[in-house]
């Protein structure tokens, strides 16, 4: 994924616009030290508008945040490196600056009543429907931003918006008959699925011994972890109903439903309780983590763990896993209880030996010598073959390829559209090739475009709406002086 992220980042940041709203639940992610030319504070000047560092690292959070997302929590600062985030974020922001001037150029302007709409019509600041401003007020204190700093930055958004209004480009008749034809126009062709069971598998011991030769360093044990674990349980102490409603009072705003609405004290005194009581274990955690130190007293259980395991989560593994052996880590709330860990052994992980990997060996041995076989077939028998022969078919006739299950006849349909061969085979991604033959092609096909008029209008536009922003980029560079005082990590 991080090499497709790396191909495709000036598409991401001419298409996509970052919304100001990330702001208030992202945070600032600690990204080490970075470097300033002569100009200390700003990032870079772009005609008349400074990116200060502020600005700078809120958006290098925001995009943090949208990646980490996509990786499903698995993205950390080294992934961040080699991506280049801080020169995705600067790229972004230099991008969206020279709209902005442009924006001020045409003499767009926002007034403050359309910024107090749109702050007013915001759920993240809302209760039961309605604005809240002390809500308003705590939601920003607590993301560490001025009110005036959140307002400028929607009065931005704004401007921006009707900017992107003003550029958004119209579809011609021409242009739609145009991308129309391309998304389905028909062919007419004869095709034949093959799969291993068409084909006859012969190997020898030697042979699968041969490929575990080649690929062994692919067949590894899982790095282990050997710890010892010292579990701590809150105290059964009664809690009054004083501490339970200040410790609601500071904290409310962790309390809240499916929709994002705080709840009563009422409503969320079990949690409270919860809460509080897991706060008075982690004192008492921390008294027996020092005695652990010190060897005062014993762990209660010894275990050796891969990273993925179902005892300890996966973040306080990695964490075990970068520590040096005879090393502690302090209280963690594991369920209900609090872990206390010491690294013991790593145990690094090593090839397996043959035996051990046989089973995956001949997986991926059968995988590729299958996938060898078909395309031999497939290359034997394109040329003449009796086969199935369909009506005319576009991309998305999905179900009009038996036996070939809708996932495959989308894969084989794209790379069908794409080639330039009228006849041939094309191998799919399950160890199955189809070998085919385009008997006629329609180019326009109007029952299908009358259908889809709607999903044609809506991608053609945003197919010119980014080559236009594309090249109206590329004319804004040569406008406007571009200074970078920002030196990298």
């Amino acid at each position: 994924m991080i090499s497709w992220m790396q191909k495709h980042k000036k598409w991401l940041v001419i298409t996509i616009w970052i919304s100001t709203i990330a702001f208030v639940g992202a945070g600032f992610v600690g990204w080490g030290a970075y470097q300033y030319g002569s100009s200390a504070g700003t990032v870079a000047k772009v005609g008349d508008i400074k990116i200060d560092t502020k600005e700078f690292q809120q958006r290098y959070s925001n995009i943090y945040a949208y990646y980490n997302n996509m990786f499903q929590g698995n993205f950390d600062q080294k992934k961040a490196k080699e991506l280049g985030l801080d020169k995705e974020a600067l790229n972004s922001l230099v991008t969206e600056a020279l709209f902005l001037n442009l924006a001020k150029d045409l003499g767009l302007t926002v007034l403050e009543d359309e910024v107090k709409d749109k702050i007013i019509s915001m759920k993240e600041f809302q209760n039961n429907g309605v604005f809240d401003k002390k809500l308003y007020l705590e939601v920003l204190k607590r993301a560490g931003i001025k009110p005036k700093k959140f307002e400028k930055s929607i009065e931005k958004e704004i401007l921006l918006s009707k900017l992107q209004d003003i550029l958004k480009p119209v579809l011609t008749p021409l242009e739609f008959d145009t991308f129309g034809s391309a998304l389905f126009m028909g062919d007419k062709i004869k095709y034949k699925v093959l799969t291993s069971k068409d084909i006859n598998l012969n190997y020898s011991k030697e042979e699968l011994k041969k490929y575990w030769e080649k690929n062994k360093n692919q067949y590894l044990t899982e790095p282990m972890y050997e710890i010892s674990i010292l579990w701590v349980e809150p105290d059964n102490v009664e809690i009054s109903e004083k501490e339970l409603k200040e410790y609601y009072t500071k904290n409310r705003l962790k309390f809240s439903d499916d929709n994002g609405k705080i709840k009563s004290f009422e409503e969320a005194k079990s949690e409270v309780k919860e809460a509080l009581r897991l706060k008075k274990a982690k004192k008492k955690a921390l008294k027996e983590y020092l005695k652990f130190k010190k060897g005062e007293i014993s762990a209660t259980e010894q275990k050796t763990l891969p990273l993925d395991n179902s005892l300890i989560p996966s973040n306080i593994m990695k964490e075990i896993a970068q520590k040096n052996e005879k090393k502690y880590l302090k209280p963690k709330l594991i369920g209900k209880k609090y872990a206390i860990i010491r690294l013991d052994r790593k145990i690094s992980s090593r090839p397996k030996s043959f035996e051990e990997a046989k089973n995956e060996v001949l997986g991926d041995f059968l995988k590729e010598k299958s996938a060898e076989e078909l395309k031999k077939m497939a290359q034997e028998m394109y040329k003449n073959f009796d086969g199935k022969v369909t009506g005319y078919i576009s991309r998305d006739d999905l179900d009009k390829l038996p036996p070939l299950k809708e996932v495959e006849a989308a894969e084989f349909l794209n790379k069908l559209f794409t080639t330039q061969k009228a006849e041939g085979y094309i191998l799919l991604d399950n160890n199955k090739a189809v070998v085919y033959n385009i008997l006629d092609q329609k180019l326009v096909r109007k029952n299908k475009i009358d259908k889809n008029r709607a999903f044609i209008t809506d991608n053609s536009i945003k197919v010119k709406e980014a080559t236009l922003n594309s090249r109206l980029l590329d004319v804004l560079q040569k406008s406007y002086e571009i200074e970078i005082f920002y030196k990298g990590q």
